[in-house]
């Protein structure tokens, strides 16, 4: 038990006034000889006993009611302290959930306006001698104490005003653990009360985050101050919600100056259907040459795709910007001013940063060369299915295709190409004696080719030999498969293996292949040979199995580059794969997007990923540009010595948008560009959790404050609760009328 005015407990002294009156005061008299009083000797010497031990009570009920006086004045608390009871102040910590959920509409305000209301309200009321610390938390490491004088209310006021959204999902345990580690602050006021208040919308997926640490830090908070918990949202109330989830062009490649279909995935993320929601989409923040399209209806969970035509614009880096709402056209090509029935905002845009190519520059070294049938050569169906044109087009079609034969490549064409195809290659001369290989020189290249960004497509085929391809591409060589290889297998000629789409990874690039009508296409494929991988060496990834269960496709990242490598064929000799244009085409399709779009990869970020620039000098300081067009000092470049590249790097990713790194002072600035988007795990579950609930979750029932013009009434009445005040002023009536009555009773003449 603590005290609010421990002072007040002096007035326990006053207790010494009867006892002083009771054993020193004595009535005044002469004594008087009196016949009579020899009669009533007897009868005196009979009740003093009991006059004495009624005394005795009533100077103990008039001593217990001055004590209890003395203690009701110094208010007794059940309030957690960690000082010596001299202050009646409170030591408030607050905690503001700023995940992007919080933006969300409720009635009038959205959440947070809410949750500033009530904390405006509270440092209204806090008692005098106060402090109040503050506390910014969303994801899973974004924990921001924000930094002003404790004891001045006013500027608590001020800093609660500035309190903004992030684009980052909810997890409460952060944010606890801060309010923890403050309760031991030095500034704190000695003797206060510790109240750790909460903001938060009770979204049930940043309780889930990380449920078992939650429920001992709560407890260990509540070992130490009162935890209130202020629910910002109102529980009965559903939130109508549609995200974007991605932009994709499935089925094209960005070329210059062409418009090309892009696809805006929207799902239903609430339980209400919605009708009728407008999707806009701008290239670089500029709305012409780009159409608007209308998911007309999403069910709650349903994925929504809405094409759009937009025009690239010149060769280089691009934003596509996606949003919900604004300005479409109805069936008549009228303009209309829809408004997206959606109340939380935090996922209805979504930007991405694509590559616009002039051209596309592929190098096919082809291992088996046919110069009299070009239709045995193994580079024939590919360069067919990359460029589906006719001959006299070749030469001006975007993609643009160099064969070689092996012993012919030379490393210095990589440096001049996007995408590299080994078709059926030995990995050196000395493989298959009289075939034609690769050079040390070229071989020795392909690594460095492909940690810049290059991608490497190697087929398998007859000249391949498994344990030399090891040595050079796998993981006793360089590195580069996907998987380390093994010996081949062939399939009776009546019974081939079959490509199994089910078994298609997802998601992947060719995700699609898991879907009619390329899954029936692509499972129609007959493989008669299929070389085999060790696939517990390599730490590569299985893109799609034959129904045998062997691997028909792997893929690796490296660096900034990619590997893909097919166990059979390109050509016709293990497969009849080319003969069926309608998978085997759409497959070089899917790759040549895929791998093309890697090149911007990096740069396209969730809220809360770091960024790293290389920058190719480091002449001057650099700088983050946010998009709020707000810039922040990165300072110096790392690295440029000992084989490590220059870089930069920030985490200050809070917000979804285009952020861009540069040296420091340029306008405008420019370098490296950046596309971060929300964490969508925020509004995929939008549950909110009930009081029973929380309490399962911490193990305790906490004090529960709906955020609102009741706030400040509910947690002064949970003050007085906490309070023994009330029960000792009652204890007080109750000792002071039994003194009057025993006064009374005794004093009564018998």
């Amino acid at each position: 038990m603590s005290f609010l005015a421990p002072f007040m407990l002096i007035g326990a002294a006053a207790v010494s006034v009867p006892l002083i009156l009771h054993f020193f005061y004595k009535a005044r008299h002469r004594p008087l000889p009196w016949a009579a009083m020899k009669f009533l000797k007897q009868s005196i010497e009979q009740t003093s006993r009991r006059l004495k031990f009624q005394e005795w009570i009533l100077l103990a009920l008039r001593c217990l009611a001055l004590i209890l006086l003395a203690i009701a004045i110094a208010r007794p608390s059940f309030t957690a302290s960690a000082g010596s009871g001299r202050s009646e102040g409170v030591d408030a910590i607050f905690v503001f959930d700023t995940s992007f959920s919080m933006g969300a509409q409720d009635g009038e305000q959205t959440r947070l306006e809410r949750a500033k209301a009530a904390a405006r309200t509270i440092i209204d009321n806090l008692p005098p001698n106060s402090t109040v610390q503050l506390f910014t938390s969303a994801g899973t490491d974004r924990v921001s104490k924000v930094a002003f004088n404790s004891t001045n209310l006013d500027q608590a006021r001020n800093v609660v005003d500035a309190v903004s959204l992030t684009s980052l999902s909810g997890d409460i345990l952060p944010g606890l653990n801060a309010a923890n580690t403050a309760l031991d602050d030095p500034t704190n006021i000695s003797g206060a009360s510790k109240e750790v208040y909460l903001f938060t919308d009770m979204q049930k997926s940043g309780w889930d985050r990380q449920a078992g640490a939650l429920r001992g830090k709560a407890a260990e908070i509540k070992q130490r101050a009162t935890l209130i918990i202020v629910r910002c949202g109102n529980p009965e109330r559903a939130v109508n919600n549609a995200a974007i989830l991605d932009i994709t062009m499935p089925d094209s490649i960005p070329v210059a100056e062409t418009r090309v279909p892009v696809t805006v995935l929207v799902k239903n993320t609430g339980k209400s259907e919605l009708k009728n929601v407008p999707v806009t989409l701008e290239v670089d923040g500029l709305t012409q040459d780009v159409d608007t399209g209308l998911a007309v209806e999403i069910k709650p969970g349903q994925i929504a795709p809405v094409t759009i035509t937009a025009k690239m614009g010149k060769a280089g880096s691009r934003l596509l910007t996606a949003k919900l709402g604004g300005r479409t056209k109805d069936v008549e090509g009228q303009d209309t001013n829809r408004v997206v029935v959606d109340d939380l905002p935090g996922d209805n845009r979504f930007d991405k940063l694509i590559q616009v190519r002039e051209r596309i520059r592929v190098l096919i070294v082809d291992g088996n060369p046919n110069p009299r049938d070009s239709k045995e050569s193994g580079g024939h169906y590919i360069r067919n299915a990359l460029q589906p044109v006719s001959e006299s087009q070749r030469s001006s079609y975007f993609v643009r295709v160099n064969e070689v034969l092996a012993n012919e490549a030379a490393a210095s064409t990589l440096g001049e190409t996007d995408i590299c195809i080994l078709v059926n290659v030995p990995s050196s001369p000395e493989d298959r004696p009289g075939i034609p290989g690769l050079s040390k020189e070229f071989a020795n290249r392909l690594p460095r080719f492909v940690q810049e960004g290059g991608s490497l497509i190697i087929a398998a085929g007859e000249f391949i030999v498994p344990a030399r391809y090891n040595a050079m591409f796998g993981s006793i060589g360089n590195k580069l498969l996907p998987f380390d290889l093994t010996e081949t297998s062939t399939s009776p000629k009546e019974a081939p293996y079959h490509p199994a789409p089910d078994t298609t990874l997802a998601p992947s690039f060719i995700s699609k292949f898991r879907e009619v009508p390329y899954s029936t296409i692509t499972s129609q494929v007959d493989v008669f040979t299929a070389m085999g991988v060790n696939e517990s060496v390599g730490g590569g990834t299985v893109l799609m199995r034959l129904d045998s269960g062997k691997s028909l496709m792997s893929m690796k990242s490296i660096g900034e580059g990619e590997v893909l490598f097919f166990n059979t064929t390109l050509d016709a000799k293990w497969t009849n794969w080319p003969a069926l244009a309608g998978s085997y085409v759409s497959l070089f399709r899917q790759a040549l997007s895929h791998l093309t779009g890697r090149a911007t990869r990096s740069g396209n970020r969730t809220a809360g990923e770091p960024l790293l620039y290389t920058p190719t000098d480091a002449k001057r300081p650099f700088e983050l540009e946010k998009p709020d067009k707000t810039r922040a000092q990165l300072g110096q470049a790392r690295g440029g010595t000992d084989g490590v590249a220059l870089n930069v790097t920030t985490s200050d990713t809070l917000v979804a948008g285009e952020y861009i790194i540069g040296p420091e002072g340029d306008t405008p600035l420019r370098g490296g560009r950046f596309a971060v988007v929300p964490d969508l795990q925020e509004s995929e579950n939008l549950e909110s959790l009930n009081d029973t609930q929380t309490e399962d979750y911490i193990g305790f029932k906490p004090v529960m404050v709906l955020a609102g013009n009741e706030a400040e009434s509910q947690i002064g009445a949970e003050r007085s609760k906490r309070e023994w005040t009330i029960w000792v002023l009652i204890a007080l009536l109750f000792v002071a009328s039994a003194e009057a009555g025993w006064a009374w009773f005794c004093g009564k003449a018998w």
